[in-house]
């Protein structure tokens, strides 16, 4: 009995103090090692994160006062909100795709060793751009809901792996089928770098498959280990450099991409003449077309497309009420429909032969394209009807812009038509001008009546015919006569001459933009800006450029701005040899320091490395930030022009948009500061997304993986969407729209998931675990293989997720494949092809969701 009672007080003491736990400090184990293994989220007794007690990292802002709200109060105030944050996102999103263009965009002074010279050269190569700095600026929210979900318990996050798995299929799924249908009927687009396509193609489905290897394939299934952790890491890198190698041109098999015929400011005459030649006899058969006809058209055909990060700006700006950067209607689209129309009239010209059995006379065509050098153009004149007796018909020259015996020989004469002649060519040679450049001009060939022709006949449609002269006259090349200089600084105004000359030619009248291109010396406090024109008059070899540097007294290392010449008029060209190549012609100005004044406060200020210039500008810049945040679409002026819906999406929005306009303007330290300050804000409005998603998801009753694969993904990806739509309906090819989805995808796993998850196994391999520990009770079975602990990732929903994806990932691109086969492109073709494979992605995509959902 005295056993028993000693046996019922020792339990009893047991069950008081609980069970067993080690000192911390004391022991094998440290306080730091025992604190990763409890306080983990999802314990035994945890509330959920929408009950009494529980919540996330900010919300519920109301506490455990606000969990007691009406379930359906809530469900609509965290849809609201949820709502709200995307478009916060969004415009966050913005503001941090404009610091990025301004860091890619950057350039520099290097040293040449073939042309012994220095040479400016862009610092960012534009794949490797797309692969980092572009895909982590339009997949910023889901990497960082990634990121951010390591704190504070380093476990696998509930929303964060399958956020990134949904958004990848809307992505590739949706955005694809939105791309497909939104060209014209009957045009297409097509991949033109397959070399990179491919690259980021494949890596965006083996990425998913890598992630079902780590997580769901034995021997390390539900846990992902250091290695496995850094090698997806590693993934990113090998992808960039990859990318790389195929956009050089460095892979076996694949050369470097070259471009045809592009409509640039500074593109030759001869390209000039040679696209004019080509678009007037695609377009122009039947029809006389204008000259601002033909410059759209030129865009239609040869295009250069805008920047990723100025096509997904401009697309946020439209859903929010902000400020557009590109025009509602470029030209491009005003060629595609201007081309639609001319060529649906190719063909319909008919003549006119009527029952009354007269003959119908008419030219072949409407219009003739020759370039000048061309030397006889043949006209065709042709007789429909049953010839019965000869027939005769005048014909004679016309002057328009061109003129008889300067640009063609002056003809006339009659054409006699009988059974074995029913078609006339009538020669006229084109007269190709000396010394003079001239613009495009045309003549005119007229027929007539023969009043001594008894046999009775009509003219058809064309009794007038067009020919059109492209002039080859060769205006020069304009080039600076050095291609920079050293200016020391001084506390005067001091000027700089440069010399521009014009070689290889000096026929006509040309002329060219010049002005100047901020480097680490800015306009204003370093020197005066230029915005003009340079003129040269026909036979004029030389011209002048003066600019002037303002005094101060120079504490700053040696400074460098840009003078740039670009847009040139009349057919002169650059030199393709100097600074800038035949896209523009760039002059450097390096400012350096004045050395009598240098001293101990050039050393000190050289420690600190502050450009104040640059600083003053951008303060400058910050009440523009204030005026576009306050106007309804940017700016006082397009506000007038604001409609409804511009105008409550713009008050809805001005919250954000105000709180947003604190981040530093891009001047400031090359855009790094705006990028930094832009990243940090887009975490913070990631956190409140995470947490008012999962809170909905808890007040609907889903699971948080169903939330992160439908609202999550959904949301942070419809600013993607209105860009990838702009971009397949401005740009000549399917590069900037689809081939951007599969190189995001690839980055959201390798860096999205392989950044977090190193760290998150790098901690749980410092971290001890020991029996009883929440880590224990939470994990049971991965307890029983890594009794220590490890990073656990439940391969269960998110194993089931990815599979479906990776199913419905194959099936689209082999669509893709077969289109690029039998359509000529990914994009476009017949709108019944092209409607049928838009309806086939959104099926997979909806069969993915309920697969998914189904199988959790």
């Amino acid at each position: 009995l005295k056993c028993a009672q000693v046996a019922a007080d020792l339990r009893a003491l047991i069950a008081s103090v609980g069970p067993f736990q080690p000192v911390p400090g004391q022991g094998p184990l440290s306080a730091a090692a025992m604190a990763g293994c409890t306080g983990l989220s999802g314990g035994v007794g945890s509330p959920e994160v929408c009950q009494v007690g529980g919540g996330g990292l900010i919300l519920p802002l109301g506490g455990d006062a606000e969990q007691g709200w009406p379930n359906g109060l809530r469900i609509v105030l965290y849809l609201v909100g949820l709502l709200w944050c995307f478009m916060g996102v969004a415009i966050i999103a913005d503001v941090f795709m404009g610091a990025i263009e301004k860091i890619t965009s950057q350039k520099v002074l290097v040293f040449n060793s073939k042309l012994n010279k220095r040479v400016t050269k862009i610092v960012w190569n534009p794949t490797v751009a797309n692969l980092t700095l572009m895909a982590l600026g339009s997949s910023a929210p889901e990497i960082l809901l990634n990121v951010i979900g390591i704190f504070p318990t380093f476990q696998a996050g509930a929303l964060g792996p399958s956020t990134i798995v949904g958004s990848a299929a809307f992505n590739l799924l949706c955005i694809t089928a939105v791309c497909v249908v939104a060209i014209p009927n009957g045009e297409v687009r097509k991949i033109k770098d397959m070399g990179v396509f491919g690259c980021t193609c494949f890596f965006s489905i083996f990425a998913y498959i890598w992630l079902l290897i780590i997580i769901a394939l034995p021997p390390s299934q539900d846990v992902v280990t250091v290695h496995e952790g850094v090698i997806t890491f590693l993934f990113f890198w090998v992808l960039v450099v990859m990318a790389w190698l195929f956009d050089k041109g460095l892979m076996p098999g694949f050369s470097k991409p070259c471009s045809s015929h592009v409509v640039q400011k500074e593109n030759t005459p001869e390209e000039i003449s040679q696209m004019e030649f080509e678009v007037r006899t695609k377009y122009g058969q039947n029809t006389n077309l204008k000259p601002e006809q033909v410059a759209v058209l030129m865009q239609y055909d040869y295009f250069t497309p805008s920047s990723r990060a100025a096509q997904r700006v401009n697309a946020t700006r439209g859903l929010t009420g902000g400020k557009k950067v590109l025009g509602g209607s470029s030209g491009y689209e005003r060629g595609a429909k201007l081309a639609a129309e001319l060529l649906s009239g190719i063909g319909l010209i008919r003549v006119k032969v009527e029952a009354t059995g007269k003959r119908v006379i008419s030219f072949r065509a409407l219009n003739y394209t020759v370039l000048e050098s061309v030397g006889t153009v043949d006209i065709k004149v042709h007789c429909e009807g049953a010839m019965d007796q000869p027939i005769k018909v005048k014909y004679c020259t016309r002057d328009g812009t061109a003129a008889r015996d300067s640009d063609y020989e002056w003809r006339e004469g009659i054409l006699e038509f009988n059974k074995g002649a029913m078609e006339h060519t009538i020669p006229i040679k084109i007269v190709q001008s000396k010394g003079e450049h001239e613009g495009t001009e045309e003549f005119y060939v007229d027929l007539a009546e023969d009043e001594n022709t008894g046999a009775a006949y009509i003219f058809g449609d064309l009794k007038t015919c067009t020919v059109v002269i492209i002039d080859e006259d060769q205006p020069g090349k304009i080039c600076f006569e050095k291609e920079q200089v050293e200016v020391a600084g001084s506390e005067k105004e001091d000027e700089v001459v440069i010399q521009v000359k014009r070689k290889q030619g000096s026929t006509g009248k040309v002329s060219c933009k010049v002005c100047t291109e901020n480097g680490s010396a800015v306009e204003g406090a370093d020197f005066v800006a230029i915005d003009d024109v340079l003129e040269f008059d026909n036979g004029q070899v030389t011209a002048q450029i003066k600019v002037k540097i303002l005094p101060k007294g120079r504490y700053e290392n040696q400074e460098i701005f840009r003078v740039v010449l670009k847009d040139p008029t009349g057919g002169v060209t650059f030199d393709n040899t100097t600074d800038g190549g035949a896209d523009s012609c760039i002059f450097s100005v390096i400012i350096t320091a004045n050395k009598e004044s240098k001293g101990r406060i050039d050393h000190l200020r050289s420690m600190v490395a502050v450009n104040w210039d640059t600083v003053n500008i951008g303060n400058a810049n910050y009440k523009d930030q204030f005026i576009s945040a306050i106007f309804c679409n940017g700016s006082p002026e397009e506000q007038k022009n604001a409609k409804l819906l511009d105008w409550v999406v713009h008050i809805i929005c001005l919250p954000w948009k105000l709180f947003f306009a604190i981040v530093p303007p891009t001047e400031y330290c090359g855009g790094w500061a705006c990028f930094c300050v832009a990243l940090l804000m887009i975490g913070i409005v990631t956190v409140i997304i995470g947490d008012m998603a999962e809170l909905l998801g808890c007040t609907l009753g889903i699971s948080s993986a169903t939330t992160a694969i439908t609202l999550v993904a959904m949301g942070t990806s419809l600013p993607d969407t209105f860009a990838s739509k702009s971009a397949a309906q401005m740009d000549p090819y399917a590069d900037n729209s689809i081939g951007n989805i599969t190189g995001s995808n690839s980055v959201n796993v390798f860096l999205g998931l392989g950044l977090p998850w190193m760290i998150q196994a790098i901690y749980w391999e410092v971290v001890e675990c020991i029996p009883g520990d929440e880590w224990y009770l939470l994990y049971p079975e991965t307890a029983k293989l890594y009794p220590k602990g490890a990073f656990a990732v439940a391969s269960g929903s998110l194993s089931a997720t990815v599979a479906v994806f990776v199913a419905c990932a194959l099936i689209c691109v082999a669509v893709l494949m077969i289109r690029r086969k039998v359509v000529g492109g990914e994009l476009g073709g017949s709108k019944g092809g092209a409607y049928a494979t838009s309806a086939l992605f959104v099926s997979l995509w909806i069969a993915y969701l309920a697969i998914s959902i189904a199988l959790e």
